[in-house]
């Protein structure tokens, strides 16, 4: 009887324990992100976050480390790629330099919107990213979309083609800082992103390319209250994984991170689109003087800039003049 009451006993216990081995079980993976919070893009990825968490109960878990606390913008690419974090919230053109190819969707003045930059996140030039970015040891989850990069000015808005010669212009982009020079601008790369406000604010230059929403939490428009709308490019959002950490994960888990984050890009896609407008409206309530460049103006600086593309293409080998002439493809298709 004694072994009998022993034996219930150790049955009892190890029912006791299978919750908390169950719970032991389920595999974290670790998210490192930036920026606000409320930013709709931050919001639906939360929204992702508790769905994945939710199908994959039991299994794997995401956990977020937000605010930049783990890695900001600039090195996220680099922390991924060596496994320093499992998943990890990518500003593209930061990373620009590790795959060369990204820059085949933000070419200064090649997309005419955002519709047209969404179609090229997809088919085959979505192939070829991918395949540039697994080379560097990344994996492409879902994309994010901004609103597009227009030009802040302390001096007046911009009518035509003429009105950027000897303008001073902030840039961080070489590809930008080479067609500005194009047109007769004057670009300086030297004053940090973070320094930009000041170098406006003291007339230290004349401008500077953000986006409307960007612009607006960063109070751009302060200082540089000449705003024209030109759509010189539309920075993306990634959420990437380390791709030797994803290939270790089952296929089902796989496909159901991948899944329903990419049900959130076209979230990104409408919200950017009705960002702009709310925060156009504010700019302008706080005394902003908001334009657009006319046309036939911009398509004058898209003839010039198509030199630049080319040069970059080529450069960079098949792949990117395969990627650019798809792109192409995509924007002739459109007009």
């Amino acid at each position: 009887m004694k072994k009998i009451a022993l034996a219930v006993c150790c049955l009892m216990l190890a029912a006791a324990l299978l919750p908390a081995a169950a719970a032991a079980a389920e595999v974290e993976l670790k998210l490192a992100t930036w920026g606000p919070p409320k930013h709709f893009i931050a919001e639906a990825r939360a929204e992702w976050i508790q769905e994945v968490n939710t199908a994959l109960a039991g299994k794997y878990k995401i956990v977020d480390y937000p605010g930049g606390q783990l890695f900001g913008p600039k090195d996220m690419h680099v922390a991924v790629a060596k496994g320093q974090v499992d998943i990890g919230l990518v500003l593209q053109p930061s990373m620009l330099a590790m795959v060369p190819m990204l820059q085949g969707v933000y070419l200064p003045f090649a997309f005419d919107n955002l519709d047209q930059v969404n179609q090229a996140y997809s088919g085959k030039t979505l192939e070829i990213i991918e395949k540039a970015m697994e080379k560097k040891n990344l994996k492409l989850i879902y994309v994010s979309f901004t609103d597009g990069v227009q030009l802040c000015s302390n001096k007046k808005n911009i009518a035509t083609v003429e009105d950027f010669k000897g303008l001073r212009i902030l840039s961080a982009s070489p590809i930008f800082s080479e067609i500005m020079v194009k047109i007769g601008a004057a670009p300086d790369t030297s004053i940090p992103y973070t320094e930009q406000y000041m170098a406006l604010q003291r007339k230290v230059a004349d401008a500077m390319a953000v986006s409307i929403v960007g612009g607006y939490f960063e109070k751009t428009h302060e200082v540089a209250p000449y705003i024209t709308k030109m759509d010189m490019s539309f920075a993306t959002i990634l959420v990437v994984a380390n791709l030797k950490k994803w290939k270790k994960l089952p296929q089902d888990v796989q496909e159901t991170i991948i899944s329903l984050g990419r049900q959130k890009t076209p979230v990104s896609l409408a919200m950017a689109k009705g960002w702009e407008q709310k925060f156009t409206a504010e700019m302008e309530k706080g005394g902003a003087t908001i334009t657009r460049i006319p046309t036939e103006e911009r398509n004058k600086i898209k003839d010039i800039s198509k030199e630049v593309w080319n040069n970059w293409a080529k450069k960079n080998g098949k792949d990117a003049e395969e990627l650019l002439n798809l792109s192409m493809q995509i924007v002739t298709a459109a007009q």
